[in-house]
C-alpha cells in the first residue's frame, strides 16, 4: 500500500503540474546513458570509432540537460510579464461586477469570486507552461547546437588526446604530375595486296 500511495502521489503531482522541462530532461538523460552504451556494444565497429562516437553522444546530452533546465526556467519567469495585468476581475461576468460595485454580497457572488480566483491561477499556470515549452524548443533548436559546436571539439581533443591540426601550409603538399614521355608516333605502313584474277578459259554457259 505504501508504494501504491507513493506512485499515486507522484502521478497526481505530475498530472497537475507537468512541466515540459521534465519530459525533455528525462529524454536527454535516457539518451545520454543508452546511446553510448549501445554504441560500445556494437562489435562490428572499430574500438576507436566506438569510443569517439560514444563520447560525443554522452557529451551532447550532458550539455543538453542543464541548457534545457536553464532555458525552461528563464522562459517560465518571463510569464510574469504577460500575466501581471490579468486579475480575477477579468474572469467575472458583468452582472457580478455590477453587484460588487453596488455593494451586494451573497453566496452566488462569493462562489463567482472563488471561481474567478481559480481560473486566474490556472491561467497563470498555463501561461508559464506554454512559455517553458517555447524555451525548451529554443534550447533544442538554437542553444544546444551552438554550445555543442563550441565546446565538444576542444573537450574531446583533451580527453582523447587528439593531435592538433597542422597548418594548411604544412599539410598541403605540392601536387606533381607525372611527366609523360611523348614519343614520335609513325603510322605503320599498310601492305596492300593486289589480287589479279586469272583469265577464265573453257566453255562458257550458253555457248558465248
Amino acid at each position: 500500500m505504501g508504494f501504491q500511495n507513493f506512485l499515486r502521489n507522484v502521478c497526481t503531482q505530475l498530472g497537475e503540474n507537468n512541466k515540459p522541462t521534465y519530459a525533455v530532461v528525462a529524454i536527454a538523460a535516457v539518451k545520454g546513458i543508452c546511446r553510448p552504451t549501445f554504441t560500445m556494444m556494437d562489435k562490428k565497429e572499430k574500438p576507436e570509432t566506438k569510443k569517439y562516437t560514444a563520447l560525443r553522444e554522452g557529451l551532447t546530452e550532458l550539455i543538453a540537460i542543464p541548457v534545457y533546465l536553464g532555458c525552461g526556467y528563464l522562459a517560465g519567469k518571463c510569464s510574469r510579464l504577460f500575466t501581471k495585468n490579468v486579475t480575477k476581475e477579468d474572469f467575472l461576468t458583468n452582472k457580478v461586477k455590477q453587484d460588487i460595485a453596488n455593494g451586494i454580497s451573497n453566496e452566488n457572488i462569493t462562489k463567482a469570486i472563488s471561481n474567478a480566483e481559480k481560473q486566474l491561477e490556472k491561467y497563470k499556470i498555463r501561461a508559464t507552461n506554454n512559455l517553458r515549452f517555447i524555451g525548451v524548443c529554443a534550447a533544442a533548436l538554437v542553444a544546444i547546437p551552438a554550445l555543442c559546436s563550441i565546446t565538444i571539439k576542444p573537450v574531446m581533443s583533451k580527453i582523447l588526446k587528439m593531435p592538433k591540426e597542422n597548418n594548411e601550409e604544412n599539410t598541403k603538399q605540392p601536387i606533381t604530375q607525372p611527366q609523360t614521355q611523348i614519343r614520335n608516333y609513325t603510322k605503320p605502313a599498310v601492305k596492300l595486296q593486289t589480287y589479279i584474277t586469272a583469265p577464265q578459259t573453257g566453255m562458257k554457259v550458253g555457248g558465248v
